[in-house]
């Protein structure tokens, strides 16, 4: 190839650069948004919400439906045909409108059950909401807080890419001058390309947490986003052993206690649905053709399963098993719930431990930093003790900020144990 043919092909791929980024550098940045704005957002956008939403727009249905049962239900009904026989040559019209209505006096309170367990149904219903909305907060702030671990890493791999570049032009220098070997350069410039390798995959990670966030709140992965620093934690005033007491407020444990009553009223419409029946009836007929004759009637029925091929005791037993069932559930539940408040308290007792340690070691790392330098720089040391102390305090910031974003995930779901609002409130 040669130097007209690649002058063209260099311009052509600058040019197609320039048209790519072009659009992209005229946008402007998103802004950042504080975890209560995404936890806000996820609320309003995530599927599984709107969802449960439904689900409970149902459930009042259902209610609506179980006391329509003890209410008057009124028909109307009517005929038209043609009247004949094989002994008359003749036919006649016969025409009919009419009304019937019924109202059921007394049902061995099997609708009074089905009302009660509708209701109960619909507790559970929002406690399943409640829950849903708790579980998505969750999701969203634990995506936020991964977010800003991968924003910070890449903070931290260009500050070490701009450390290397600097000890490479240093090195150079020390070089020229004759003060350390070739071998000096060569080691830096492994670094630098080493931690250029660094950079990228952590721009990676950003691009995956970014993705994970937005598919949480709702929005496509590629949307823009962009996340606001993490708020201070707050001062732990939990104790422990309250713990137990605590837990009591999660949807959880209301959605359980909740699924408890509705299992009760359903076993008592099972137990009331071979009791005996009580219904008011009446009804008024008007005839229009042959005759204009009107039929009133008024009355009462009675009925009371005798043999039903066991299908009432299969219901009774059916029932019972579910209430004890749920029973039981709710005692699993508790103890869930319980393990999940300790371990986000302990969680949290460690974290702050830990970022007092890393406090003390990121302030030896960056001294000892300092004076590797100073020491290289009077040739009374070599490259690669700027390298491991450099890499040391490096070390040193990532516990730092470990430590320090698992505070924050830990006081996240520590809130979220205690059923609280995972974004703001005491803990």
């Amino acid at each position: 190839m040669n130097r007209l043919t690649r002058l063209i092909v260099w311009t052509a791929a600058v040019t197609l650069v320039a048209a790519l980024a072009g659009p992209a550098a005229a946008q402007e940045a998103p802004p950042a948004l504080t975890l209560v704005d995404i936890v806000a957002a996820t609320d309003q956008r995530n599927p599984a919400v709107t969802a449960a939403r439904r689900a409970v727009d149902a459930a009042e249905a259902s209610v609506r439906l179980a006391r329509a049962g003890a209410g008057i239900s009124v028909s109307a009904q009517g005929s038209a045909g043609i009247v004949g026989g094989t002994t008359t040559t003749s036919s006649s019209l016969s025409s009919s409108a009419g009304l019937s209505a019924s109202y059921t006096i007394y049902d061995s309170g099997e609708t009074a059950a089905s009302v009660r367990q509708a209701e109960a149904n619909l507790r559970s219903a929002q406690a399943a909401l409640g829950q849903v909305r708790q579980d998505t907060a969750l999701a969203a702030a634990q995506a936020y807080v991964t977010l800003l671990r991968a924003q910070r890493a890449v903070d931290q791999s260009a500050q070490v890419v701009a450390q290397n570049q600097g000890l490479l032009r240093q090195a150079e220098a020390q070089f020229q001058a004759g003060a350390v070997a070739r071998a000096d350069v060569v080691r830096a410039q492994a670094n630098l390309a080493a931690a250029e390798g660094n950079l990228i995959a952590a721009r990676s990670a950003v691009d995956q947490a970014t993705a994970g966030l937005n598919t949480t709140i709702g929005q496509g992965p590629l949307a823009a986003i962009a996340a606001a620093s993490a708020p201070a934690a707050p001062q732990t005033t939990v104790a422990q052993g309250d713990l137990a007491r605590l837990v009591e407020d999660r949807p959880e444990v209301r959605r359980a206690l909740a699924d408890i009553d509705a299992a009760t009223a359903a076993l008592a419409v099972a137990q009331a649905s071979d009791g005996m029946q009580v219904a008011l009836t009446g009804g008024v007929t008007q005839g229009f053709t042959p005759t204009g004759q009107t039929v009133y009637s008024i009355g009462t029925s009675v009925s009371l399963p005798l043999i039903d091929g066991g299908r009432s005791s299969a219901q009774v037993a059916q029932a019972q098993a579910n209430l004890a069932a749920a029973r039981a559930r709710i005692e699993g539940t508790r103890l869930t719930l319980q393990l999940q408040a300790v371990t986000a308290l302990s969680s949290i007792t460690s974290a702050r431990a830990r970022i007092t340690s890393a406090q003390a070691g990121l302030a030896f790392a960056q001294e000892s930093l300092r004076l590797s330098q100073g020491r290289y720089a009077a040739g009374a040391a070599t490259i690669l003790e700027v390298i491991d102390a450099q890499t040391a305090l490096v070390q040193a910031q990532v516990t730092l900020d470990g430590a320090q974003f698992d505070e924050l995930a830990g006081v996240v779901s520590l809130r979220y144990a205690l059923g609280r609002s995972v974004v703001d409130g005491t803990i």
